[in-house]
């Protein structure tokens, strides 16, 4: 069995600011729990037809990952702001991080290139903006921003690795978010993976809701804090993050 890999991505309760902006624009951040990204890296597809045509992507913009290995499980999780612990009423104790678990990951295809595996795809709504793309936006492969989502929708760094606010943000500094991303697969040469949503028995574990996910901290695998590019965790520990994601929707059902 492959190692399951854990991983954090930055999503709308990781900076209060940016959660106070999501709460206050609803239409253009439904879901908390989304990569914050104008190419949301992992992509859950949230916005697909039926559970049966979701078709989640890791592309490795995010942290250059791109030796897929198909079986391979990569656990999401998303770090949440000490002072969102405070509006979200969960009792954080201490200076340890705290996280929201968000979806298990299991490698199903993978292709070599962004734009091989943007031909396997029919045009469609993938984000909540724009409605319509012809692949989802973690393919950046096209020197335009074709897939990118909308300003209104995401935060985008500027060259000094400094976060904007959608109110904050230019059309010119967005479009240079994507830019950036575009460069990042060409010369690293990412490759795309599209993978399966894991289930525990009846329940799928992947939960984009902040109401409902379970809240995590480094007790939960090795007592190691996470870096950017993410830990190799026990089986016991994945088979237990996984199965408290999955649970997390019994109350939805």
């Amino acid at each position: 069995m492959l190692p399951t890999k854990l991983l954090t991505f930055e999503s709308w309760v990781t900076r209060k600011e940016w959660y106070d902006y999501a709460i206050k624009n609803e239409k253009h951040v439904p879901n908390l729990l989304v990569d914050r990204s104008p190419c949301q890296d992992p992509f859950f597809d949230p916005y697909a037809p039926s559970l049966a045509e979701q078709r989640p992507l890791i592309t490795g913009l995010c942290r250059r990952i791109k030796n897929f290995q198909i079986g391979q499980r990569f656990i999401y999780i998303t770090r949440i702001d000490s002072l969102v612990c405070d509006a979200l009423d969960i009792k954080a104790e201490g200076s340890v991080p705290y996280y929201f678990g968000v979806i298990s990951l299991t490698v199903k295809h993978v292709w070599n290139t962004h734009s091989e595996a943007a031909q396997d795809f029919a045009s469609r709504q993938y984000a909540v903006a724009p409605l319509v793309t012809p692949y989802p936006p973690n393919l950046a492969h096209n020197e335009q921003p074709v897939a990118a989502i909308s300003r209104e929708s995401t935060i985008s760094y500027d060259q000094y690795k400094k976060p904007h606010l959608p109110t904050d943000t230019t059309p010119e500094l967005w479009r240079e978010q994507y830019v950036g991303y575009y460069y990042r697969q060409r010369d690293s040469r990412l490759r795309a993976a599209e993978c399966q949503i894991e289930s525990v028995g009846s329940y799928r574990a992947f939960q984009i809701n902040a109401k409902y996910a379970p809240v995590f901290t480094s007790a939960n695998w090795d007592n190691k804090i996470l870096n950017v590019q993410g830990r190799l965790i026990e089986e016991n520990d994945a088979t237990k993050l996984v199965a408290r994601i999955a649970y997390s929707n019994k109350e939805l059902s």
